[in-house]
């Protein structure tokens, strides 16, 4: 079976959307009881056939993982589905509406399937449920090679501002499709074009660079830092997004910017009376005026690499050298790991 929506990333995402939905579930569970709210909201744009196999192994797809959550959880819900091809639908309701218990009994009504394109139906949907300021969910968007539906997800928060939204997209994607035509949005944009006041945002996997993305108005919302996930406004998060939002040559260039602008700060130090002259490059890596300002970039640094804070630093980067003869500044100097120093210089580690 060779379906587009399934790769060797597959099971992981789908371990960690029943995680992320688990514990959103449960969230709002505690939170509905004490508020009489209506069921739990479960919107899925990218639906599938609800089953799903890989290399002869099966598993569940997010249509059946919700499922088993809200049942499992006895959270009362509405879960409406979208699936565009109408055979692939035609197999998700099979799979979902089959019931597997007195306990779960989906159907028709509490599971709805749209066999049509989410981008038409769904607006159609939301114009019927009309505005719902007190209902609790999640809108799901897992778009294989399509960009995050973000005006979609707007309208969504718009009339259910209580309501989540969760993403899976690949980086690399959205780097493929800007390529040199700046015309194009970077991830970035579209996930600061999603109305939401916190994102969370997951580590990269693959070499597509899948991360799932989280918008909520819960300012208290819950990191999931064991899984990678962390919020978009922390430090980790911020260097996710970046890793994220530029390519390779991109992440070197910027890499290789000063910290500071001409003019404003000397960007070297001349040489001073009785300094011993160096006379190869090496030689200044080994002079003492140059290891005294090593010294003080690595304490600045506090044992992590100033770049990807993930590995220690053993190496100190140049911003940029040195005219012959004078000697750097610590503000010239960044503290990086190996890795992420043959990365900046564009060499394989």
């Amino acid at each position: 079976m060779a379906d587009d929506w399934i790769s060797a990333e597959t099971e992981g995402k789908e371990a960690d959307f029943r995680g992320i939905l688990t514990m959103h579930a449960t969230l709002c569970k505690g939170i509905m009881r004490r508020h009489r709210a209506d069921p739990y909201l479960y919107v899925d744009l990218y639906a599938g056939p609800g089953h799903l196999e890989y290399k002869g192994r099966r598993f569940l797809g997010s249509p059946l993982i919700a499922q088993d959550v809200f049942t499992r959880s006895g959270l009362p819900n509405l879960a409406v589905h979208f699936e565009q091809d109408t055979e692939v639908a035609g197999r998700l309701a099979e799979a979902l509406w089959t019931p597997t218990s007195l306990l779960d009994c989906p159907d028709a009504e509490t599971a709805p399937i749209f066999a049509e394109d989410f981008r038409t139906a769904f607006p159609r949907w939301l114009d019927k449920a009309g505005q719902q300021p007190g209902r609790y969910g999640l809108v799901y968007a897992d778009p294989i090679r399509d960009e995050i539906p973000h005006e979609l997800f707007n309208r969504a928060a718009k009339q259910f501002p209580k309501v989540d939204l969760l993403s899976y997209v690949a980086a690399t994607q959205y780097k493929r499709r800007r390529g040199s035509d700046n015309s194009r949005p970077y991830l970035l944009d579209h996930v600061k074009a999603v109305d939401k006041r916190v994102v969370l945002i997951r580590e990269p996997i693959g070499a597509w660079q899948w991360s799932f993305i989280l918008w909520s108005n819960w300012p208290d919302f819950p990191q999931w830092e064991r899984r990678g996930f962390h919020r978009l406004d922390s430090e980790r998060g911020e260097q996710i997004m970046d890793r994220l939002n530029l390519t390779a040559k991109q992440h070197q260039e910027k890499a290789n910017t000063p910290l500071w602008e001409d003019g404003q700060k000397r960007h070297y130090e001349p040489p001073k009376p009785g300094d011993k002259p160096y006379r190869s490059y090496r030689d200044y890596l080994q002079h003492p005026r140059f290891l005294a300002v090593r010294e003080v970039v690595f304490e600045r640094a506090g044992g992590l690499c100033e770049r990807c804070k993930s590995r220690p630093p053993t190496e100190p980067h140049h911003l940029r050298y040195p005219p012959w003869g004078a000697f750097d500044v610590p503000e010239n100097l960044l503290a990086v790991c190996h890795p992420c120093h043959c990365e900046i210089h564009g060499k394989a580690a």
